[in-house]
């Protein structure tokens, strides 16, 4: 199986080629030119299925790059939805799976990170340098707000703690916490939530925490570094979430807004239920009675007084446990120091369903990453490499022994 190809007529030449239709990449004709040194012309016909579409100079935009003896081509269609409903199109992701190609996913990376900034609004880089400009681009927008960023090796990653990505985790995590707690009991005893929290998280733990780092290239790191027991069958398309939070929302590890969040985590899961039915309810009727009175809110406020004993009910709004908030946590390790770290502290869920509130601070433009092994080697000549960013001698002697290799 193959994509639907059409037949691209330019001049006295032709070439045949398929429509990529993308919601994140865009719509693009893309095409290979015969010989070296063919004559793109103006005005092309492409021609297939009955179909013909005569494209006018104002309806595209030529981008392509020398591939040995070829010209590997894409004509940028900036009306992106306005094709023809009959038209034959595929995802970035379908025409990855279909074999043979005659233009290959390293190839079709390569023109759109020549493109950079996408018809969609999104990016697509393949060097430091194309990346450092666009997040430039992004932060002068809005200088006086807080950035966040965060990368994982598959655009298609969630924004979820890991707690939230399997509902045995969710159901059990205040006896994983327990569990945790006690077997590390002389060191964690006397922590706070947060702390247990994110020694839990560094450990690999599933908690209501997300990574992040105000380190852009960090970031960038991350989209690059693959798990190791992680195989593509392909080239790879990574992700740099960018976020932004105004400076007054962005909360400190000893802030009470972190401690009521936190404190969940030792909740019975039949009390965050309750918990969370009775303030989405109470916010629907104005009415804070009805999760005040409850028993989970009750149960809720003694594990909050064991932290703050001078808790006081005047100064809590039940919006807080439903949204994530942004969190500076203090430099607890050499691996926060290192990767600049910080973490969205996520709170309730509906533990029926799953569901959880959404980032709402993440920035419409996604960067998409390809050439990940190249970019490496650049952020290396940075000193920002495996060694660098998990500064345990673990890491520390394979990047060392890599070096020799």
């Amino acid at each position: 199986m193959k994509p639907a190809e059409y037949q691209l007529e330019y001049g006295k030449e032709s070439s045949d080629g398929f429509f990529l239709c993308d919601a994140d990449f865009g719509f693009y004709f893309f095409f290979r030119l015969k010989k070296k040194g063919s004559d793109f012309q103006e005005s092309p016909k492409i021609t297939g299925f009955g179909e013909t579409m005569d494209l006018k100079i104002k309806d595209y935009r030529l981008v392509k790059i020398q591939r040995n003896d070829d010209w590997i081509c894409a004509l940028v269609i900036e009306d992106s939805w306005s094709h023809p409903a009959s038209l034959r199109t595929v995802t970035l992701k379908e025409y990855s799976e279909w074999e043979p190609k005659k233009i290959s996913c390293e190839e079709i990376y390569a023109v759109l990170s020549e493109i950079c900034y996408l018809p969609t609004g999104n990016y697509m880089v393949s060097n430091v340098q194309d990346y450092i400009s666009v997040i430039e681009k992004t932060i002068r927008k809005n200088p006086e707000k807080e950035y966040f960023f965060r990368g994982h090796y598959n655009y298609k990653y969630l924004l979820v703690p890991s707690l939230y990505r399997k509902k045995v985790y969710y159901e059990n995590e205040n006896l994983m916490y327990m569990d945790f707690k006690t077997q590390f009991y002389n060191e964690l005893s006397h922590k706070k939530y947060i702390e247990i929290l994110t020694t839990m998280q560094h450990y690999k733990m599933p908690t209501r925490l997300l990574d992040t780092t105000s380190n852009p290239l960090v970031a960038l790191f991350m989209a690059c570094d693959g798990p190791t027991s992680y195989k593509p069958k392909g080239p790879q398309i990574s992700e740099v979430v960018t976020m932004k939070e105004s400076r007054k929302n962005v909360r400190y590890s000893d802030s009470t807004t972190v401690t009521f969040l936190s404190c969940l985590s030792v909740l019975e899961t039949d009390f965050k239920q309750e918990l969370y039915e009775k303030i989405v309810e109470s916010i629907q009727k104005n009415d804070p009675s009805i999760y005040q009175n409850c028993l989970a809110f009750q149960r809720f406020v003694a594990e909050v007084k064991t932290e703050l004993p001078t808790f006081d009910l005047a100064i809590f709004s039940p919006e807080v446990l439903l949204k994530p908030k942004h969190v500076r946590v203090g430099m607890i390790n050499e691996r926060m120091i290192a990767q600049s770290g910080n973490f969205i502290l996520f709170g309730l869920c509906d533990y029926k369903t799953g569901t959880y509130v959404e980032l709402d601070t993440v920035i419409k433009e996604r960067i998409f990453v390809v050439n990940q092994e190249e970019i490496a080697k650049q952020l290396s000549m940075l000193n920002i490499n495996t060694g660098t960013m998990y500064p345990d001698k673990d890491h520390m002697s394979s990047t060392i022994t890599k070096q020799y290799d």
